[in-house]
């Protein structure tokens, strides 16, 4: 698309909704790596406002309406819940015709206004930015643990279901397509050791021993706007992923992405390994916010969803460097590989430090002291 025709389609969707004043400014957004997002500039006499307009990538989220009607059950259910003094969830515009949603030129768009004095982390500046983040998406869980889960729908299908990511990490190893299963047996030899393990919350759950919740699926702490001057949490963005799950697989994902002390791909693994400071300071927050809704059982796996999620990136990992490199982008020969090492490394890292984590996740629940000698 050309800026000529980009520019064209946006004042287009721009048309089905009551804005104020006349549009002085379009800017794409390069940050975001799914959603095509653009940043809009409305001036009215001497005001201006900033709006956010993003067209869903419908190859990514096959039904696209599935995600916005999500979103408009989560959106309707706070409305008459949050205060001023809560971290809030990212809502959507109305148009004209009183949808969250605009479709045109075959794309569903969404309009939402832009959060002032508000950032994004993209790197942990501080211990703070991990408390807020854990704050924010436990309080997420918490406002919506009312939400009937017949009201969402399911946007990725088998998303966190660990034990069928296992079967097919060994199914790709079984047609060995690439020619690469040779290389990898020491690999394939730790998700059998574990597979069990790293099925133990999905039997759980199919025992009923655990509950579903709302759970966003996208927890990394570039998910939550924080105030730019004291690093309070504003607003949690990104609700595409949002879905029935369990809220130890939330903050697993959001452990294994913030208190690794190595970058996601590392090849030299003697860097790998779990931040316990990081890990302490998400579990703070995390805990403050969800500790009082969560169940005896939910807190007793809370540490293993970390290793458990972990484990599960590892083998999609693994599995797409078996079949050839057909879903993870790479960007040289072994990429997903260096990717699946790194995160075996992080799970072994873990389960030499699960008791541990444990006592952390118990004693950051609210009321709790840490036991002295």
């Amino acid at each position: 698309m050309t800026e000529a025709e980009q520019d064209k389609t946006i004042r287009a969707v721009l048309a089905a909704y009551d804005l104020p004043g006349r549009i002085c400014g379009i800017t794409r957004l390069v940050n975001g790596h799914i959603n095509d997002t653009y940043q809009v500039k409305l001036e009215e006499e001497d005001r201006t406002e900033t709006w956010i307009l993003q067209r869903i990538n419908d190859y990514v989220f096959k039904d696209p309406l599935l995600v916005m009607n999500n979103i408009r059950a989560i959106n309707e259910y706070l409305d008459n819940q949050l205060d001023a003094n809560d971290c809030g969830v990212i809502h959507f515009l109305a148009n004209r015709d009183g949808i969250i949603y605009t479709e045109y030129a075959g794309g569903i768009w969404r309009l939402c206004p832009y959060v002032p004095n508000s950032v994004a982390y993209e790197q942990v500046e501080n211990s703070q930015v991990l408390v807020s983040a854990g704050y924010a998406f436990g309080r997420f869980q918490a406002l919506l643990e009312g939400l009937p889960m017949e009201r969402l729908a399911e946007t990725i299908p088998g998303f966190h279901d660990t034990p069928d990511r296992l079967r097919k990490l060994f199914d790709a190893a079984e047609r060995d397509e690439a020619g690469r299963k040779t290389e990898v047996k020491s690999e394939l030899d730790f998700f059998r050791r574990h597979e069990k393990l790293a099925s133990r919350l999905a039997e759980l759950l199919a025992a009923g021993e655990l509950p579903l919740r709302v759970t966003h699926n996208d927890t990394k702490y570039n998910n939550i706007l924080m105030d730019i001057d004291d690093g309070r949490p504003l607003c949690v963005i990104d609700l595409d992923t949002v879905m029935p799950g369990l809220s130890m697989y939330d903050f697993g994902d959001a452990i294994r992405f913030a208190a690794n002390n190595a970058a996601e791909d590392e090849i030299d693994l003697g860097k790998v390994s779990l931040n316990m400071d990081y890990f302490e300071a998400f579990t703070r927050g995390f805990m403050a916010a969800a500790g009082p809704s969560l169940t005896e059982t939910e807190i007793d796996h809370m540490a293993l969803g970390a290793v458990v999620i972990t484990i599960e990136l590892a083998s999609r990992f693994l599995a797409d460097h078996l079949d050839g490199d057909r879903y993870f982008r790479i960007h040289r020969p072994g990429h997903n590989l260096d990717r699946a090492r790194c995160q075996i490394r992080l799970a072994e890292d873990m389960l030499e430090h699960l008791d541990e984590m444990n006592a952390i996740v118990r004693r950051s629940l609210p009321g709790k002291k840490e036991e002295t000698a």
